[in-house]
């Protein structure tokens, strides 16, 4: 099972126990007196059968307090996600933080920052990329390249999450889309490995038939489940950040209550993420300091719970390149997520407000991840550490601390050393040929594709990956959810 990184210190914290409270009943309120609306017939006759209101014409479900916190309870506080590889396992929960690969709909030129629509190759080697980096423990094979060349847009996450099966041995992320969750469980139980999937919900308060179908479907399927709360304040929530965390921990509390009904004891963890929105133009604003603070505040609220988050903050930026705009948004926001007690965070790979993806900001941000990571691991304070013998036997100066034997043991422990970045003097940088960030980071890229072979599948598991995604063909193909023309663009690839 892979370690990911332990905060060793108590998590940052915004919010006093009064505000918490505050909140807390805040949204208790909102469910009891409005409730959510909830457009899934099966799921309103369950809810109805354990107390709560419904207005079956509205679709409106109101929530009984008790009922609530007594689900809240049930929700388990971690939860384990088998990978292909057993070594690759994450636990979520509790005081570890993981790294999850990010979101990117197209692939970037990195010569002209144009965008287009990616190719099974280009797929194929950002996967290979993620499986290899150190710091990407997820690797998010779903939501990378979303806009595939000649595969139609209803089968193009389920012939990602294959190809991230295929290329990756670690713990792979899915989602729902037109029941493709249905092929994404297939695939998941031929391999033998869970899928940790992002679940649908719509702000403020509905949560609409497809998510509640691929709810019930994944936790039939005995795997953990994460909705997806997603706040633009202003427009789908309040536009005070204490306005969006009494909406999302209302929804949060609505979602515990939907799956522990359903199946006590189903693992559950949150994806969430409120931010701004500029009202002179109507775009949301994905780096500003908002985001982050309403992140750390759920994140606090959420431990509270016991309920684990998978937290927005940083994972993409507004900016159109790979520059320091884009660094300081995606790494700002990423840290303030891990300080304050998140544990999973979606970050390497993606920007430009989730249009791009690239493996070589993938190799940047990996980098940022490992940074984060040392930060959170604090410092070990004993003895050894203090080293109050080394100094008074060195003493003043021209006593030094190079020739110690404690020196050689500790100096490669107590930083990190990032891959990508540039250490060099002025001089020998200007004769290496002034190389930038971003020319390590695609040197990274060449290397890793060149030596790196992640753990092949077996006949069999590839054979039942192919059957997935030939029962999800016949079924769009059939439901005409595929035109004639894209069938034959998309046959033509196939048969490549």
């Amino acid at each position: 099972m892979l370690k990911g990184f332990t905060r060793r210190y108590p998590p940052l914290e915004m919010l006093s126990a009064e505000e918490m409270e505050s909140i807390h009943r805040g949204a208790l309120y909102t469910l009891e007196k409005t409730g959510m609306r909830i457009e899934h017939a099966g799921a309103q006759k369950l809810l109805g059968d354990a107390g709560c209101s419904i207005d079956a014409e509205a679709g409106r479900v109101r929530f009984p307090t008790a009922l609530v916190e007594e689900c809240l309870r049930s929700a388990p506080t971690h939860f384990r996600i088998r990978a292909r590889d057993p070594e690759q396992d994450v636990m979520v929960g509790g005081d570890t933080f993981y790294f999850m690969q990010g979101m990117g709909m197209k692939y970037v030129d990195l010569e002209t920052w144009e965008l287009r629509p990616a190719t099974a190759d280009e797929h194929r080697d950002a996967m290979i990329v993620a499986d290899a980096l150190p710091n990407t423990h997820l690797a998010e094979a779903w939501e990378i390249y979303t806009d595939r060349v000649d595969i139609p847009p209803v089968m193009a996450m389920l012939e990602n999450l294959a190809s991230g099966i295929r290329y990756s041995s670690k713990a792979q992320v899915a989602g729902n889309i037109q029941d493709s969750e249905i092929y994404a469980i297939q695939m998941a139980q031929a391999v033998g490995i869970d899928l940790f999937p992002e679940i649908e919900h719509a702000s403020p308060l509905t949560i609409g038939v497809g998510g509640v179908d691929a709810a019930f479907r994944y936790m039939d399927a005995k795997m953990p489940m994460c909705p997806a709360l997603g706040v633009a304040m202003g427009a789908q929530g309040p536009a005070t950040i204490a306005g969006s965390l009494v909406l999302q921990t209302a929804e949060t509390m609505g979602w515990a209550v939907l799956t522990q009904l359903y199946s006590p004891g189903a693992p559950i963890a949150i994806h969430h993420g409120a931010g701004g929105m500029d009202m002179r133009t109507g775009i949301d604003i994905w780096g500003g300091p908002a985001t982050s603070v309403s992140t750390a505040m759920l994140n606090q609220i959420l431990r509270r719970y016991g309920i684990p988050s998978w937290s927005n903050a940083g994972f993409a930026s507004d900016s159109k390149t790979i520059d320091f705009q884009a660094g300081f948004e995606k790494s700002t926001g990423a840290l303030m997520a891990a300080l304050s007690g998140g544990q999973l965070q979606l970050f390497q790979g993606g920007s430009s407000t989730e249009l791009l993806y690239s493996p070589a900001l993938s190799v940047m941000d990996d980098d940022v991840a490992g940074w984060i990571g040392r930060v959170l691991q604090g410092a070990r304070i004993d003895d050894e550490t203090m080293a109050v013998d080394v100094i008074n036997d060195v003493g003043p100066i021209p006593g030094q601390f190079l020739s110690q034997a404690h020196t050689r043991e500790w100096w490669n422990k107590e930083d990190y050393f990032l891959t990508s970045t540039d250490h060099q003097p002025y001089s020998e940088w200007v004769t290496t040929g002034k190389q930038e960030m971003l020319d390590h980071a695609r040197d990274q890229v060449e290397e890793i594709l060149a030596t790196h072979t992640p753990m092949p599948l077996t006949a069999d598991q590839e054979s039942g990956i192919e059957d997935a995604l030939e029962d999800a063909r016949s079924r769009y193909r059939g439901d005409g959810a595929i035109t004639d023309e894209e069938w034959s663009r998309y046959m033509r690839v196939l048969d490549r």
